[in-house]
């Protein structure tokens, strides 16, 4: 019954538009609803070589994500759509922007900003375009992919988005082409697009290319070059390697990544406005882009337990650059890149440990409680020192560690439902950087329509 009304329920969403009544379009397609609640307080301690008061910031939202990915139409091209469609709710807040009395207490960045304080509530609509021909697929509007040069967040109560163009081609044997044409990004808490930028960029972007190949023919192996270019900032090459090696006992993970990232257009020319943060390029603070990143992280496994180890070199007149949206980058809650995540190996829950010549070491341990009988139960801690970072001024340093324990019903009639504790301290002793403690709980619900 309920894929009878799928055709008119999501034409509605998209203002009327009528779907093909082609029966694969509909009997291959799947929807859900996903129920989030997520609540977030992060506790700053001290600002390091300030006796300026560090900022808290709170927030507690519920969520609610209908998706609908459609099946294709029959013959040698194949249509088909794909629709996301968000609501958030504010139950709590921060504080007020505006109110000079509370300064120590700040809105958190589930939401919108209205007015110095979070909004009530925002909404999202993104409908995704696709065609099939052979074993190729082009998508066309909103995109949500992780690869080694985009990392999309989902730490909040909706996640970041870009809208574009992509095509995958899986033609070619143990070969996964993709390129991609972004000209538009979405942070995590606005119903808006808006233009592209890096830290430190005081003027917007409207292009962002990328491609690579993954190859997978080498046995539990797959070897990837990627490339992309946010004009007049940044281009960057990528070059990884990850490998699953079965031992006697147990079995090693490798995971080798290697960046190297110049300025482009504006940036290369030495404008201003196109000037990146962390960047020392003839003694400034802000400046071109010009850095490598190397990492390596190593992870054993056994009867449920895994142990990694992992380091990662910085080196260069600059900070890694990443893609950050305009709008983020103004926000005078969290300051620029607080909404954007890295595709580097050290991207944790409050730092990035992406300065310039930082040098971080990485330890983790996980533990599956499946072994156990306790199945969907899951922890993980994570440990990261950084130092030899270039500074103008202050401390060369810091750390963080992570803690996370979740839940997911694996079976039954709760299957789909799951909750997660996260809890980090991070402790930079660059000036001006904050020290600060963060509690995050998520609750989800995932309720399959058809």
């Amino acid at each position: 019954m309920i894929k009878k009304l799928a055709t008119p329920l999501v034409g509605a969403l998209l203002g009327g538009v009528m779907l093909p009544a082609h029966a694969d379009f509909i009997d291959d397609s799947h929807a859900d609803l996903t129920l989030l609640n997520r609540y977030l307080n992060q506790e700053g301690r001290d600002v390091a070589g300030s006796t300026a008061k560090a900022k808290s910031y709170r927030d507690w939202g519920q969520g609610f994500q209908f998706n609908f990915k459609s099946g294709y139409t029959e013959g040698p091209v194949g249509f088909g759509l794909d629709v996301e469609a968000f609501y958030g709710l504010k139950l709590d807040s921060g504080g007020d922007l505006n109110d000079k009395s509370h300064q120590g207490q700040y809105p958190g960045s589930m939401f919108p900003l209205d007015d110095g304080k979070s909004a009530n509530d925002f909404s999202v609509l993104s409908p995704t375009f696709k065609m099939r021909f052979l074993e190729d697929e082009l998508r066309v509007g909103m995109l949500s992919q992780n690869n080694p040069m985009l990392a999309n967040t989902d730490g909040r109560l909706y996640h970041q988005t870009n809208t574009g163009v992509q095509l995958v081609s899986k033609d070619l044997s143990d070969f996964t082409f993709t390129g991609g044409d972004i000209v538009k990004t979405k942070i995590r808490n606005e119903s808006g697009d808006s233009d592209m930028t890096t830290g430190g960029g005081t003027k917007l972007s409207d292009r962002f290319v990328y491609g690579g190949a993954d190859y997978t023919g080498l046995a539990n192996t797959t070897v990837s070059l990627w490339y992309s270019n946010l004009q007049d900032y940044y281009q960057q090459a990528f070059i990884g390697a990850k490998n699953t090696t079965a031992l006697p006992v147990g079995s090693l993970l490798s995971d080798f990544r290697a960046y190297r990232s110049l300025g482009v257009g504006g940036n290369a020319d030495g404008d201003a406005d196109y000037a990146a943060a962390g960047s020392y390029d003839n003694g400034a603070s802000k400046g071109r882009i010009n850095q490598s990143t190397i990492s390596l992280m190593e992870s054993y496994s056994l009867a449920g337990h895994t142990l990694g180890i992992g380091a990662q070199k910085n080196t260069g007149d600059s900070d890694f650059p990443y893609l950050d949206s305009g709008l983020n980058s103004g926000d005078a809650r969290q300051g620029p890149g607080a909404g954007a995540d890295t595709p580097a190996l050290t991207n944790l829950q409050l730092n990035k440990f992406q300065h310039a010549g930082e040098q971080t070491w990485l330890a983790q341990y996980k533990y599956d409680f499946g072994e156990l009988g306790l199945k969907g139960l899951g922890f993980q801690a994570t440990y990261a020192h950084g130092d030899q970072i270039r500074v103008a001024s202050g401390g060369n340093s810091e750390w963080e560690r992570d803690l996370a324990l979740s839940y997911q019903v694996p079976d039954g009639k709760l299957k789909g439902f799951g909750v997660t504790w996260k809890n980090a301290m991070a402790n930079p002793s660059m000036t001006g950087q904050t020290q600060q403690d963060e509690n995050r709980l998520y609750v989800s619900y995932v309720v399959p329509l058809w």
